[in-house]
Formats: structure tokens, sequence, C-alpha cells
């Protein structure tokens, strides 16, 4: 198991009571992707906005009205992680000479709960 920290993140996302695990890259879990152009183009940055959600199933905004369709595109497009697999490759590296950096990427970088709208 190889997530590359440097351009993905490891996220926990509660929906419905249930937990999922998902690895994709960093711009992915920009919620309010509306804002974060706006804060662009505030900047001077040009930005050509076609398809610019098109990455994130045309979803502007994800939040727990759409949280549903963004789940079923991170799973159909294969950023799920099985946390059990997670769970054994910590278990594999763990040891008394396990620093921190042997098992930081599997430590997870956001936690999504749309049930309680929160986001740690």
């Amino acid at each position: 198991m190889n997530i590359n920290k440097d351009d993905e993140l490891l996220v926990i996302v509660k929906y419905e009571g249930r937990f999922y695990w998902f690895v994709a890259f960093k711009e992915m879990w920009v919620l309010d992707r509306v804002k974060w152009v706006e804060d662009f183009v505030k900047s001077g940055v040009e930005i050509n906005l076609q398809n610019t959600h098109k990455e994130r199933y045309d979803i502007p905004v994800v939040n727990e009205e759409n949280a549903q369709i963004f789940i079923e595109g991170l799973i159909n497009d294969g950023y799920s992680y099985d946390k059990d697999d997670i769970a054994e490759e910590f278990y594999k590296r763990l040891s008394q000479k396990t620093i921190w950096w042997d098992i930081y990427e599997l430590m997870p970088d956001l936690f999504i709960d749309f049930d309680n709208k929160r986001l740690y």
C-alpha cells in the first residue's frame, strides 16, 4: 500500500451512519469549489471555468444533499480503500522501532461527517 501524501489525502467519510475510506487527489476534498475558485480569481489567477467541476462529478459544492452521488462517484472511480487493508498494513509496519514516518501515510488526513455536518 502506497499513499502519496504529497498528492493525495486519506479521508474517512461518514454518511447515513456508514463509514467510507477514500484516497484521492487533494483538490477532490475542497468541499466548496465555488468559493475556492472565487479566491483564486480574486488573487489574480486566471482560471478556465469550463469543466471546472468535471473531475468531481460536476458537483461544485459537496454537502449532505449530494453526498451519495459524490460517494458513488468515488467508489466507481476506484478511490475507495478497505479499512481492514489499511489496518493490516498498519499492523505489519508496527514494531518497537516504528517511528511516525513509517506509518504516516496510513493516518487519515480528514474526517468528513455528513450526518452531523462536520469536517475534522
